[in-house]
C-alpha cells in the first residue's frame, strides 16, 4: 500500500489501481480492482490498524472487470457497494458496456502481454455480477468518509462517475483521466485509447467537468497519481 497524501492511500498493481480515503477511522473504497485483490485491501487496512468492519461504502466509478474485481465480496460482507445510476444495470448484469476482449488488443506489443498477465493475475479475466448494489447521482454528496462528490463522467462507459473529495482536493478519476496509456507507453494525463471508450466524443466531453473542479490530485484508474490542478491535466489529456 502506499500513501498518496493524509488519508488517502493506493493499492493495486503496476498497471491499475483503487483507492482507501480514511476519514476518523472511517473508510471509503473507491473501486475494486481484480477479483483476487480483496487480500490487498485487508492487508492495506491491517497496516492501518484497521479492518473491513471500518469501510461504509464501496464506491465503484465503472463496472469493468479490473474496476468491480471483488466487490461481490465486499457485499457478502455487507458492505454497502455504489455505481452511478446509468452503471447499475451494467454492474447487476455485465452484458453492456465497452469492455475490450482480448483478441481486440495489439497482442504483438510486449506491453499488452504484461498488461494481460497483471489482469489475469489480479483476477481481472474474471467478472462478477452485483446482486445488490446501490446507486449515485451526478453532484451528489455522500454522507461517507471523506465526503465524495459524484461527478458523472460517460464515454469510457455509458455510467462512469468520478469521485472528488474536496477537504483534500482530490479526484479518483477512473478511467475517465489515465496517466498511463497501457498499451503504447505514453505516460502523463490522457484519455485511454479510443478502443477502450464506448464513446470517444463523450469521454471527450467528460474530461471538461473534471477541469472545472478544485482538485490538486488525480488518482487515476491506471498509472501514477499526477499532482497539480485537474484544469491542466484535462488539457494535457486533450492535446
Amino acid at each position: 500500500m502506499e500513501r498518496v497524501t493524509d488519508g488517502v492511500y493506493r493499492l493495486g498493481r503496476k498497471r491499475h489501481n483503487f483507492y482507501v480515503i480514511v476519514d476518523g477511522g472511517r473508510v471509503t473504497v473507491v473501486d475494486a480492482g481484480g477479483s483476487r485483490e480483496l487480500p490487498l485491501l485487508e492487508a492495506g487496512l491491517a497496516e492501518l490498524g484497521l479492518g473491513l468492519d471500518r469501510v461504509e461504502a464501496l464506491l465503484i466509478t465503472h463496472a469493468h472487470t479490473d474496476h468491480i474485481g471483488f466487490a461481490r465480496l465486499i457485499e457478502k460482507r455487507g458492505i454497502s457497494v455504489r455505481v452511478h445510476e446509468d452503471e447499475a444495470a451494467y454492474a447487476r448484469s455485465g452484458a453492456a458496456g465497452s469492455q475490450v476482449g482480448t483478441m481486440d488488443l495489439p497482442l504483438w506489443k510486449p506491453r499488452t502481454i504484461a498488461f494481460i498477465i497483471e489482469m489475469v493475475r489480479a483476477g481481472a479475466d474474471r467478472g462478477y455480477r452485483l446482486k445488490e448494489v446501490g446507486t449515485v447521482s451526478d453532484g451528489e454528496q455522500l454522507d461517507l468518509p471523506g465526503r465524495p462528490q459524484v461527478v458523472a463522467t460517460p464515454g469510457h462507459t455509458a455510467g462512469h462517475a468520478s469521485y472528488f473529495f474536496a477537504e483534500s482536493k482530490t479526484l479518483c478519476a477512473g478511467d475517465a483521466l489515465v496517466t498511463d496509456g497501457l498499451i503504447h507507453g505514453r505516460v502523463g494525463p490522457q484519455l485511454m485509447p479510443d478502443r477502450f471508450h464506448l464513446d470517444v466524443a463523450q469521454a471527450r466531453e467528460s474530461l471538461q467537468r473534471l477541469a472545472g473542479l478544485s482538485a490538486e490530485l488525480v488518482l487515476p484508474g491506471h498509472g501514477r497519481p499526477w499532482r497539480g490542478p485537474v484544469s491542466e491535466a484535462v488539457e494535457r489529456a486533450l492535446h
